[in-house]
């Protein structure tokens, strides 16, 4: 472990950090170099569960994890055991079948200072494997890190044995042979643990990068065990002569080249480790000439009130979230049969007879002075000197630290038996904590009833103006979490912000919507879910995609509603430049196929469709055909679809390539979007589509747009009037958007505006492509819908 380096020469009367005490000067910065100890701090990962979302491979995996601080030099936390649940290592009856989730146990490697769970075989998707494997790890951080807050960094590598050469996961099954095994880190995720010195116990989910998505549900339970000191070694006078050894191997004094002696002896270099203490008493009264009574009584008081003050705290921390979790996650029965073991001693210290440092009357910490130097005075005696009072104090502080460790182990002991319940109650707390995050990028504006007109007719300016102002303010967005994943959220100058318009009902209303109440209850999304059946998603790609494109998508709406089951579409992969008519009844069967397989007679609880580009079109095309099921269907959400076609009237240079392509591909689909597929409007397929019905089958409609977007125009994908119609050629377009909403409750309208920060100046950014591909590869918006509006997806 590294030593602690103590400051000398830290304390400077000019500086104002001494201050003079009766005819001594004493340092009034306790928490200087030689004054302070370094803290001892136990960390403990608990890996609950791994649960494969989207692995592209089969084979053996394990989790392999590292924990350091990164100040001038890496400070390592070293792991010291591991523990299992006894839920796991009970007795089972006998099997000649191998444990394929336990070929290779937990374990440590000493020499890189890492943790591995076990290792457990994954041949299916969406497996889930129960692991419960905790690991210990303790770490020593010196004055320095705790002044400047230095976070403690959490790495974990998903390691990866290819059984390829073993004849693949289901012939390595049968006879698995562990021993010639290769792994190798196929993905990392990076974590820093912000205040891990003052205790904590937080849900983070490990999930991994987008070829490798899968996601492991970890907990972190950091404490503060107690203070050490890291004394200096004794070292050789350094007015020897330095010594050589020659050729023989004989000892020598150190000669010049020309093998005279050297005119001067060399002065030994000073290392680092001669600035620290050589005792205990040293470290504290290093500052202190004399050996008057009070100053001695004055310094232990300001002492008892830093250390032992921030160790009772540890220990009343500990224990009140000891009680909490045996209150919340065990079972009466479980609490009578732990009996002792759940039970909270008060905090004792050799003067309860005072009453002054015990758990329940507890005034150890700043303002208690006078009562420790008077409860010290009474003990010491007027036979007072440095090393008794030193040797008091380390006394006290180990009374403190043992009795945190002997809480520390029932609280290791308790979450083992509660593993699921314990991890819960913190998922929770963590949702709650994410939503707010995500929910500082989110501007929502509450509008009237009426969804056709906008009122305000250039509401992209202002959005534009808003998000740059937001960016530009440096403390807009909240800090991290505790527990801050570094590949979770973007850069404030490139964070995505969202703009939400949300309707209110119509005059004369009474029968509130799903929607409104959903919104009032305002629910995390691990909340009990008031249905039955599975919610299934219809994920639709647009126009020369397939269903890869959606893949994102679906694999994060899957990692907080892991009972959901999905469908991406591929029944158009080959077709999207044909009839949409012809789309949506493919479409169609694919549902009605894939309900029958997976979701027959009741199964099915909710139906939703997420749609990106012309996949909005393709799924209302489908919805006539797939009327059985309207009273399941649930969310429609699609992502900068052209729902109105592309306007005749506006040009730049996606509409020239468009024109050009119309024309050279001879594509159905583009002459529909073009609405020029007959030479009447109102017999155009948009123009038909806008009159059938649909839209109103749903409880809630999302319409996700951009203005950069500039493949899909603006108003199309927010199905509301433009200020451009004013000829007569765009006069059906006012018809179709009355058409399309008159039948739908405005308080299920949700229109989301988002404006990127796309700093690229390539061709994709140029002809406004970027911003839709945006919607296809961009987590943080995804996630912020996904988190934020939960009532959508549960």
């Amino acid at each position: 472990l590294k030593p602690f380096w103590f400051k000398v020469g830290c304390c400077d009367v000019s500086s104002g950090s001494l201050t003079k005490v009766g005819n001594h000067t004493r340092c009034a910065q306790l928490n200087c170099g030689r004054m302070a100890l370094g803290k001892v701090l136990e960390i403990a990962l608990h890996f609950e569960n791994f649960r494969n979302v989207d692995l592209f491979h089969q084979g053996l995996y394990h989790l392999k994890t590292r924990l350091y601080v990164q100040g001038d030099q890496r400070i390592p936390a070293i792991p010291f055991g591991h523990v299992t649940s006894p839920a796991i290592d009970q007795p089972k009856p006998k099997s000649t079948r191998t444990d394929h989730h336990h070929l290779i146990p937990t374990h440590i490697v000493e020499d890189q200072c890492t943790f591995s769970t076990r290792s457990f075989l994954i041949r299916y998707c969406e497996e889930e494997v129960e692991l419960n494997d905790v690991g210990q790890f303790r770490i020593e951080v010196g004055l320095d890190e705790v002044e400047e807050a230095t976070p403690l960094t959490l790495e974990v590598d998903l390691m990866f044995a290819d059984l390829t050469s073993h004849g693949g996961a289901d012939r390595f099954g049968e006879q698995p042979d562990v021993d010639s095994t290769e792994f190798k880190s196929v993905s990392t995720q990076t974590f820093r643990i912000h205040g891990f010195e003052n205790g904590m116990h937080e849900f983070c989910p490990v999930v991994f990068d987008e070829f490798h998505f899968c996601l492991a549900n970890l907990v972190i339970h950091t404490v503060l065990l107690d203070f050490r000191l890291r004394l200096r070694p004794l070292l050789w006078s350094s007015s020897r002569r330095s010594l050589s050894r020659g050729k023989s191997g004989h000892v020598g004094i150190a000669s010049g080249g020309d093998g005279r002696e050297a005119e001067k002896t060399q002065t030994p270099t000073v290392p680092a480790s001669q600035n620290r203490p050589l005792s205990f008493t040293e470290c504290i009264f290093s500052d202190i000439q004399g050996e008057d009574r009070q100053e001695l009584l004055q310094t232990i008081e300001d002492l008892y009130e830093q250390h032992l003050g921030v160790l009772s705290d540890s220990y009343t921390k500990l224990a009140t979230w000891f009680k909490h979790v045996c209150m919340t996650c065990l079972t009466p029965v479980q609490r009578k049969t732990f009996g002792d073991c759940v039970v909270v001693p008060d905090l004792q210290l050799p003067y309860t007879d005072s009453g002054v440092f015990t758990g329940r009357n507890l005034t150890v910490g700043r303002g208690s002075g006078k009562v420790i130097r008077g409860i010290l005075a009474e003990r010491l005696g007027s036979d007072i000197d440095e090393q008794t009072v030193a040797m008091h104090l380390a006394y006290d502080l180990n009374a403190v630290s043992c009795q945190i460790q002997e809480m520390w182990h029932k609280v290791l002991n308790v979450i083992l038996f509660a593993c699921r319940e314990t991890t819960t109650m913190l998922r929770s707390v963590w949702e709650q904590q994410i939503i707010h995050q995500w929910g500082a990028s989110i501007i929502t504006d509450t509008m009237g009833w009426e969804v056709v007109v906008p009122e305000d007719k250039a509401i992209w300016d202002d959005h534009n103006r808003r998000s740059e102002l937001k960016r530009a303010r440096d403390g807009s967005l909240p800090g991290p979490l505790n527990i801050e994943d570094l590949s979770l959220m973007p850069k404030l100058e490139l964070h995505p912000i969202l703009f939400e318009q949300r309707y209110s009902p119509k005059p004369g209303s009474t029968d509130a919507s799903f929607v409104h109440r959903a919104l009032q209850d305002n629910l995390i999304p691990s909340a009990p879910k008031r249905y039955r059946g599975v919610h299934l998603f219809v994920l639709v790609h647009g126009f020369q995609g397939n269903s890869f494109d959606m893949r994102l998508m679906k694999n994060n709406i899957a990692l907080l509603y892991p009972d959901a089951i999905f469908l991406c579409s591929n029944a158009n992969e080959d077709n999207t430049e044909g009839d949409l008519n012809e789309m949506g009844i493919r479409l169609a069967q694919e549902v009605v196929n894939y309900i029958c397989d997976w979701c027959p007679g009741s199964a099915l609880g909710r139906l939703s469709f997420i749609a990106h580009s012309i996949g909005g079109l393709i799924v209302r095309a489908a919805l006539p055909m797939l009327r059985e099921y309207s009273g399941k269907m649930f969310t429609l959400l699609t992502f900068s679809t052209p729902h109105l076609g592309y306007f005749q009237n506006n040009i730049s240079l996606f509409r020239t390539g468009f024109w050009v392509l119309k024309k050279w591909r001879k594509s159905t689909c583009l002459e529909q979007l073009a609405m020029t597929d007959n030479a009447d409007p109102k017999e155009t397929f948009l123009y038909r589509l806008s009159k059938t019905k649909g839209l109103e089958f749903f409880q809630a409609i999302i319409l996700v747009s951009s203005h950069q977007d500039q493949y899909a125009p603006f108003e199309s994908a927010r199905v509301e009037m433009s200020n451009s119609w004013d000829t007569s050629a765009d006069s059906i377009y006012p018809t179709m958007v009355r058409s399309l909403w008159e039948p739908v409750r405005p308080e299920r309208v949700f229109r989301f505006d988002v404006n990127f920060k796309i700093p690229e100046k390539n061709l994709d950014a140029f002809i406004g492509r970027a911003a839709h591909i945006q919607f296809l590869e961009c987590q943080p918006i995804m996630k912020m819908i996904i988190h934020n509006y939960s009532f959508l997806f549960r």
